[in-house]
């Protein structure tokens, strides 16, 4: 995981006649950051790779993913199965870090928007990364409609919304958009939810975001050695060490989780090489009822970009991209309700 690349100070002499600018990522693990969010990290590199650090100690390289079991991929070819990469860790820190497919920007070319790449490198291969910046003035809505989303019974699950979506090309032609957005948003009132683009794969989807729902610290402890569990056998020097190691990861972990981890942070402290003991309060506490660890948002945008000089615009989404729907605790009804919305830009 690293932070791939900063499009820094966007060329004035291609927007200087726009005061915004939509960024959009066509790819499943490698998104950017929304604007607030990069200004309360300090809008700086430092911060932004502190934050993605953490995604990697929450989601460890290498820990038992169910996506990334190839003997259970059966959507895949023998031969895909020999290629594909095992990226689990990096489409769950997409959706952790809430990174986006596309986001707005005000035009500003002294100050960076952050286009992080959480899995660039496959099999000693550098992937290329492509994004698409379209300059605009205003943007005005052409069309609005209220769909009401099935759900399936229980609590913690992602649904796919492709399926709840109307033609949505058909409803650019229709309404003659050149450049604009389509944004589908959860209604205010709908609670204990959140909405991203990224692969809508089964394993991930119904079996690693349900672990992690679980339990957000399922996978973080994957990487503490197994020694750590047994103080005794480990000098006394690197006993502290772990430890140090350990509330890094937790503290660290918890920060990216969107959780507050000053009581942890001071039980780890006071516990010392208690290891069991510890594990027993980061049982109880990282266990939220709630998938608050999430910084997942309650609205998805999707670009409409019209190559060259074409009259009608495409909706921007990539291959493998899929809206979905998360949720953590499952409403009364057997529906959500969201609002769809076309916006033309000026």
């Amino acid at each position: 995981m690293n932070v791939g690349k900063t499009v820094g100070k966007v060329d004035s002499g291609i927007f200087s006649n726009f005061d915004r600018v939509a960024f959009c990522s066509v790819h499943t693990t490698a998104g950017f950051l929304e604007e607030p969010l990069a200004l309360k990290l300090g809008n700086n590199r430092e911060g932004i790779e502190s934050l993605v650090r953490s995604a990697h100690r929450l989601f460890p390289e290498g820990a038992p993913y169910w996506h990334d079991r190839m003997e259970l991929r059966s959507e895949l070819s023998a031969e895909q199965r020999k290629h594909e990469p095992l990226n689990a860790d990096s489409h769950l820190a997409f959706i952790c870090l809430g990174l986006c497919n596309c986001v707005l920007y005000k035009f500003a070319p002294e100050k960076p928007v952050y286009f992080i790449d959480l899995d660039g490198k496959s099999n000693e291969t550098f992937r290329s990364r492509k994004s698409i910046a379209v300059g605009y003035n205003d943007a005005d809505c052409v069309h609005e409609e209220t769909l009401q989303i099935d759900l399936p019974g229980k609590n913690r699950c992602a649904v796919d919304l492709k399926k709840s979506l109307p033609d949505l090309q058909a409803l650019v032609a229709k309404h003659q958009i050149h450049r604009g957005l389509v944004t589908l948003e959860l209604a205010p009132d709908e609670k204990h939810a959140g909405v991203t683009v990224n692969e809508f794969e089964s394993l991930l989807v119904e079996r690693d975001i349900t672990d992690v729902l679980l339990n957000p610290l399922r996978y973080m402890l994957y990487n503490v050695p197994q020694f750590a569990r047994h103080p005794l056998m480990v000098p006394s020097k690197a006993k502290d060490m772990l430890l140090y190691e350990i509330h890094l990861a937790i503290r660290d972990g918890l920060r990216v989780a969107n959780r507050s981890v000053s009581i942890l942070e001071y039980m780890v402290e006071r516990l010392g090489m208690h290891l069991p003991l510890l594990e027993h309060v980061i049982d109880r506490i990282a266990s939220p009822l709630e998938a608050r660890w999430m910084n997942l948002g309650s609205t998805i945008r999707l670009l409409i970009n019209a190559e060259d000089e074409a009259p009608l615009g495409r909706v921007m989404i990539g291959t493998y991209q899929s809206p979905i729907l998360i949720q953590w605790r499952r409403p009364e009804s057997d529906t959500r309700e969201m609002r769809l919305r076309l916006l033309r830009f000026t």
